[in-house]
């Protein structure tokens, strides 16, 4: 595996979140100065995009948002200042290019297991005004339960359609996964196939507060994401499905023109 390591801070969802500017913040997304400002340190590096607010160009032009749930950062800040051996262990893993889709990924299972390493809990969420990029789009990661294991799928556990693995843990953060999230889990399965969620369903759920974060208008699907570098040593986040994007330097024909808001 691929360890690009990087070093924390923190912003709420909000319209007056920053956007990177693309001269002063080139080190967000121009390989050669990533690497040379975080020296290894991905914990770091992620903070630094969410708290700019930076964009993440999917698709070729739908830009979403970065935003990391409270409970990450805290995680993700103490990783990032912590330097000893036992420290950089839990530094989130960049994979090399070779292994592009998440199916490629040693010991890949079909499951809803996260451990904020190798992968992480995350939703696209569109319809929502206030995101970066014109678009309405916000990428959220969030924490998952780092004591939970993988078993078999049988009769006493639970997992989504087509799972070959059954994870057993909890919803350990306020901003994150529900049970019913965890439980059903199918992120290898076609968007269309799979249950998205809007705002009344995830406050139902116990996420209390996401109407008042990205708007009651707001909407979502729930993904695992991994990251990734190309052969040209950019990095993307990847979700299990195969859709992904890169951070963008702030220039995209879209951004320009405005951007509008895209519906599922």
């Amino acid at each position: 595996m691929g360890r690009f390591t990087s070093r924390g801070r923190a912003i709420a969802m909000s319209s007056t979140a920053a956007t990177p500017n693309s001269e002063q913040k080139s080190h967000l997304y121009v390989p050669s100065e990533r690497d040379e400002y975080y020296q290894g340190n991905v914990a770091q590096y992620l903070l630094d995009l969410h708290d700019e607010g930076a964009t993440f160009n999917f698709c070729g032009g739908m830009m979403f948002q970065l935003v990391l749930s409270e409970k990450l950062q805290t995680h993700l800040k103490s990783v990032a200042a912590d330097s000893s051996n036992e420290g950089m262990q839990k530094q989130p893993i960049i994979h090399p290019a070779s292994q592009s889709l998440m199916s490629r990924t040693p010991e890949y299972k079909k499951s809803s297991y996260a451990d904020n390493i190798l992968s992480f809990h995350g939703r696209e969420l569109r319809k929502i005004p206030t995101a970066n990029g014109g678009m309405g789009f916000v990428l959220q990661l969030s924490y998952a339960d780092p004591s939970a294991t993988l078993g078999e799928v049988s009769s006493s556990s639970t997992a989504g359609k087509g799972a070959d693995a059954a994870w057993n843990g909890k919803p350990v953060d306020p901003q994150g996964w529900s049970k019913e999230e965890i439980a059903t889990y199918d992120g290898w399965r076609s968007d269309q196939f799979r249950q998205w969620r809007k705002c009344s369903m995830y406050e139902e759920e116990g996420y209390r507060t996401f109407g008042e974060e990205f708007g009651n208008e707001a909407f979502g699907l729930n993904h695992r994401f991994f990251l990734h570098l190309d052969t040209q040593n950019k990095m993307w986040l990847s979700a299990e499905d195969g859709c992904e994007g890169t951070p963008a330097d702030g220039t995209s024909l879209m951004k320009k023109l405005g951007g509008m808001l895209f519906g599922m």
